[in-house]
């Protein structure tokens, strides 16, 4: 009975001294910190920002604008029975070139300032574009997150299988190294033969194989929860213990399906956008500058002028019917994807919840195996220390103990990793 206290008492103070260690949420608000997409979406909601700020000023404030013109018509004249060439002719008459008649070179240099006078309508369509973008970029965001935070749970409680089961391997060495100090007695007095001692050696010996086995797993898959994180640490550092427990059912737009809503949205946005060229546009425009065709006495052709720009699509082939038909098409589309995840997400669901409970059916069973385990290696520590019963047959009933608790331990992890399952999908 002795050894299964100091089991106990060994077990728990290993799993303490891991108290201490990192925590899950360090390793997803890290994972977050560093994730690349997720920066990539935060950026994209500031680009979107910034592009509404453009509209604004494109469809609401004034344009100014430095423009000019110049064309010159040059002509081989053959004046006077003299060729010569002339790079912007006025009038001549035996020449070969343009008809001065029909062109003729001209200069135009000024200013352009003009202000859209009807921009209000099409502005809030492209703020409430500009809305739904934000929007989806944002859910982007929540989905990146909770996929983060479903992969770090995972591989963390991959990591704690490891350094649970280092643990009890630890554990299972001091029980041994205690049974050897015992039957190093009795084979000094005579009640038990040296082979006995050999056996618990050699049983210590693949325990310690076991220890080390799974102290290069824990490495192996704290580099990767490391490498999943962006942390660049490289030392076998302990973790916090923890546990998985259910959420309750999710009441509001599950995450798997909201991207679609919002997709519906901005297509029906996309139309709107679309069919602004349709809308009336009036511009105010005034000029200001030189205009001369004349270039002798240029300098008194400084001027301006003003006017207003009007356009208003009248007719262009039914190009708004077959975008509005290619939108409805869409549409539908989206609504049969929205309806095939929201299906998906309810059969993972009720998968996860099946599979728990064969978990939960399992580990009940193997508790009371343990239970067993423990009340005979009780009497056989006694029988062992009394030399009724060989080293041989309570090895057979430790190894088999030590099978069930490994068992116990990966189904515990199943389960958690089932509960993260389930728990993702919830949402």
């Amino acid at each position: 009975m002795k050894h299964i206290v100091l089991l106990g008492i060994f077990f728990i103070l290993s799993i303490a001294a891991y108290g201490q260690g990192n925590s899950l949420f360090y390793y997803i608000e890290t994972a977050k910190q560093n994730s690349p997409l997720l920066n990539d979406y935060r950026n994209r909601m500031r680009i979107e920002q910034d592009e509404l700020q453009r509209l604004k000023v494109m469809y609401r404030h004034s344009r100014l604008e430095v423009n000019g013109d110049y064309l010159f018509v040059p002509i081989v004249s053959k004046k006077g029975g003299r060729t010569s060439f002339q790079w912007n002719a006025r009038d001549a008459v035996d020449y070969y070139g343009y008809d001065l008649g029909e062109s003729s070179g001209f200069l135009h240099a000024g200013v352009t300032w003009t202000q859209p006078l009807l921009g209000n309508s099409s502005y809030k369509v492209a703020q409430e574009q500009s809305r739904i973008n934000t929007e989806i970029a944002r859910n982007y965001i929540r989905l990146e997150e909770h996929q983060l935070e479903r992969a770090v749970t995972e591989q963390y409680l991959l990591c704690l299988l490891d350094q649970t089961q280092k643990a009890f391997a630890d554990s299972v060495g001091a029980v041994l190294v205690r049974q050897e100090e015992i039957v190093a007695r009795l084979v000094e007095n005579g009640l038990a033969k040296e082979s006995d001692l050999r056996l618990l050696a050699i049983e210590r010996e693949a325990n310690e194989e076991l220890r080390l086995s799974a102290r290069q797993s824990y490495h192996t898959h704290l580099m990767d929860l490391n490498l999943l994180c962006g942390i660049e640490d490289t030392t076998d550092v302990p973790l916090v213990n923890v546990g998985v427990e259910l959420h309750t059912p999710y009441l509001y737009n599950s995450l798997f399906t909201e991207q679609y809503r919002l997709n519906s949205l901005n297509t029906a946005a996309s139309l709107r956008s679309f069919n602004l060229q349709y809308k009336p546009r009036l511009d105010l425009f005034v000029n200001v500058g030189l205009q001369v065709g004349d270039f002798t006495g240029w300098y008194r052709h400084f001027g301006w002028s003003a006017g207003l720009t009007f356009r208003w699509t009248i007719f262009d082939g039914k190009q708004k019917r077959w975008k509005e038909r290619q939108v409805t098409w869409q549409q539908q589309s989206i609504r049969t994807y929205k309806e095939n995840a929201e299906y998906q997400r309810q059969m993972r669901l009720r998968q996860c919840l099946a599979e728990l409970d064969k978990y939960n059916r399992r580990a009940e069973i193997l508790r009371r195996q343990l239970e067993e385990y423990d009340k005979v290696l009780s009497a056989y520590a006694k029988e062992v220390e009394e030399g009724q019963v060989s080293v041989l047959d309570y090895i057979t009933v430790l190894r088999n103990k030590i099978q069930a608790e490994r068992d116990t331990l990966l189904l515990q992890t199943n389960r958690h990793l089932i509960i993260a399952t389930y728990n993702y999908w919830n949402h």
